[in-house]
């Protein structure tokens, strides 16, 4: 960073070394919260207005690569935090926007929230704390643990230092991940400090002429001095002072130096409010970087232009000190939120803001959710009363609901993300639990006896579930699931060839063996034994989901060895993602062939379509747990023992039902003396 000829007097003085710039800053055991707030420490705060939220939930900033509103940013912070959206404190209802002003504006109170969520008590026993009288799974205010905060970070640094993430053990992750909560709750807390500090400007007549006798607080006064600052700070300036003058003027400086660059490190753990105010002129050039309100000082030192920056800075820390007065916070907030669009409209990337928080009021998953749930709940009824209409149209009515649901949200994140549907492991659930759902709907219209509706309730209910316990997976490791994409992922075209068409691949797969499991139940628990008709329908509708299936893999896998020829400069490599999408392919041409050719007849053919199913999820999920391959952008981790119980529960299901083919055909032999042609 430039640096002009006078800072060093300003800032250090005899120190001789500029403002600092940390990109590494330690762990934080303790906060340290600014004089004003740990002076003043109210026992309540009134409650937030609508208006206020309203307006601050709209406020842009930049976090994790991209431009959201910060309804989005203290949305995931609290997911992350607490494990959920919501947090009742004293019999209010807060949601993530009124917590996370709780814990910017008065961290004095939310330091004393139980907002902490501890998954193991393990975790807190290893760090010297008494969890005795609570639950094993609990939520602990940052006061609670205040005591074993650096014992947390030392341990996870020590952890973190000495180990790969693939070899940390589960209380190991565990312990980083409240370690990197804590981190995520104190950088809310510390938000504004720099805005609650005042500055010792009135501590000599030399500054008092500058700044007068009631500069407000927070680095506004600095920047709008600067000018008369840099004068006096000169060292001629300096020296033309009486000496007695001189020595008083240079510690004042001296005072104002330690308190700068104290605020200057904390403020650099903030939040990226301020949209650049030069534009590129280039088509080309990369998105522009926001910066904190310490960057606006530091740029200001060295005569960069900031005045639209240090305007809606100036009106910030001028809402932090309204803090108490709800009106005048509530219209500070206002000119807040249109100051920091006005910067975000210079590069265009405050259009789609409003857009993302109605998406996420609205909530269309977990709607979604209640609807395929009670959609199954009439299905069920359905079933029992088989000859009534009216179950069978209200399980159409709260699947296509849900089905609405699912694909407006999904179609919400195309358009807030500008990008397909499909570019993280918690999208492609949205996708294909749409795509299964839709496809099992059209099945039914065309086969109309209940068993694809059934289905298409329960793909939805399980889907939906996922998505949103994986949501808080993501929430963990990513912070968001709207991430940037990688490089490799950043264009529109093969993302909306090949990953969409493997991805109908996988839900066709996907479908055809959760109709497969009608057929193979009703078999072991010997169903409806003599209507044939009712066994060869699900057979066709099988068969046909898997041709379906097949098409869109080969096309996906071909397309995909395509972009991988224009990417990395090969068509195939054996990558475990492309050996995931062959297995995919070979697997239901082996079905098809065998089915075609009599080499195995509908047990076979439902009991193959199973295995297609569990290579379909290895595929989807189980490769991506080997660390391994250029697909690296993919990985996660935590859902090996999901996968483990899928795994086994089907094989479970496949052996049950060869043994009781098994049985049949030697009753069968035995009573007629013939072999069975069933195979």
């Amino acid at each position: 960073m430039m640096t002009p000829r006078w800072l060093p007097l300003l800032l250090l003085l005899s120190c001789g070394v500029s403002a600092q710039t940390d990109t590494n800053p330690p762990l934080v055991g303790t906060p340290n919260l600014s004089q004003d707030a740990t002076d003043t420490t109210p026992a309540s705060r009134a409650p937030w207005s609508a208006s206020t939220l309203e307006a601050v939930q709209h406020w842009p900033l930049q976090h994790g690569g991209r431009v959201k509103p910060f309804d989005t940013f203290a949305g995931f912070i609290m997911l992350k935090v607490n494990g959920k959206r919501s947090l009742t404190v004293n019999q209010e209802k807060l949601g993530p926007v009124a917590w996370a002003l709780d814990c910017m504006l008065y961290p004095e109170i939310a330091r004393s929230y139980e907002c902490i969520r501890v998954t193991n008590s393990e975790v807190l026993t290893n760090a010297g704390i008494d969890v005795s009288q609570r639950k094993r799974s609990a939520r602990w205010s940052f006061d609670d643990l205040l005591p074993a905060l650096d014992q947390i970070f030392e341990t996870a640094g020590k952890i973190s230092e000495t180990k790969e993430a693939s070899n940390w053990s589960l209380i190991e992750r565990q312990t980083i991940q409240l370690a990197q909560n804590i981190r995520a709750l104190e950088e809310l807390f510390h938000a504004f400090d720099a805005a609650r500090w005042t500055f010792p400007l009135t501590s000599v007549p030399e500054l008092q002429a500058i700044y007068g006798t009631t500069p407000t607080t927070g680095f506004s006064p600095l920047i709008v001095g600067v000018t008369e600052l840099e004068a006096l700070a000169n060292t001629d300036a300096l020296l033309k002072l009486p000496e007695d003058r001189r020595t008083e003027v240079v510690n004042a400086l001296q005072d104002l130096r330690e308190q700068l660059v104290h605020q200057l490190q904390i403020a650099r753990q903030g939040i990226a409010w301020f949209a650049p105010e030069q534009t590129s002129t280039q088509e080309d050039s990369p998105p522009a970087v926001w910066v904190r309100s310490d960057v606006i000082l530091q740029n200001a030192l060295v005569g960069s232009p900031v005045a639209r920056q240090a305007d809606a800075l100036k009106q910030m820390e001028a809402m932090v000190a309204a803090r108490d007065d709800r009106p005048l916070l509530q219209q500070q907030a206002v000119l807040v939120q249109e100051k920091l669009a006005e910067l975000a409209d210079l590069h265009g990337q405050n259009n789609r803001g409003s857009l993302e928080v109605f998406f996420y009021s609205i909530d269309f998953f977990y709607r979604a959710l209640i609807c395929f749930i009670l959609a199954f709940i009439i299905a069920c009824l359905s079933w029992l009363k088989p000859e009534s209409i009216l179950p069978s149209r209200g399980t159409w009515l709260m699947c296509l609901l849900g089905l609405i649901l699912l694909t407006t949200g999904v179609t919400l994140r195309c358009i807030i993300q500008g990008r397909p549907p499909v570019t993280t492991l918690y999208e492609t659930i949205l996708f294909i639990t749409a795509c299964c759902v839709g496809t099992a709907l059209v099945i039914e219209s065309l086969d109309r006896r209940k068993i694809a509706l059934t289905m298409a309730t329960i793909l939805g209910s399980i889907g939906c579930f996922l998505s949103m316990k994986y949501e808080l997976k993501e929430a963990i490791s990513a912070g968001d699931t709207m991430p940037s994409l990688v490089a490799v992922l950043d264009t529109n075209f093969w993302l909306s060839t090949h990953v969409t068409s493997v991805t109908l691949g996988y839900s066709a797969g996907l479908l055809a063996a959760a109709i497969a499991h009608v057929w193979v139940i009703g078999k072991i628990l010997g169903l409806r034994k003599n209507d044939k008709e009712f066994y060869k329908s699900i057979t066709r509708m099988v068969y046909g989901t898997i041709c379906f299936g097949l098409f869109f893999s080969i096309v996906g896998t071909i397309l995909g060895g395509i972009w991988a020829n224009y990417s990395w400069g090969r068509f195939w490599g054996w990558d475990p993602k492309e050996n995931g999408a062959l297995m995919i392919c070979l697997a239901e041409l082996i079905i098809l062939h065998a089915r075609m050719s009599g080499l195995v007849r509908e047990r076979g053919f439902h009991l193959l379509v199973l295995v297609n199913g569990i290579i379909v999820a290895f595929s989807w999920w189980g490769v991506n747990l080997l660390n391994v391959g250029l697909h690296s952008y993919g990985f996660t981790d935590g859902i090996q023992k999901m996968l483990n119980w899928f795994y086994g529960v089907e094989g479970a299901l496949i052996a049950l039902c060869l043994l009781m083919g098994w049985i049949h055909s030697r009753t069968v032999s035995n009573s007629s003396g013939k072999t069975p042609r069933e195979k």
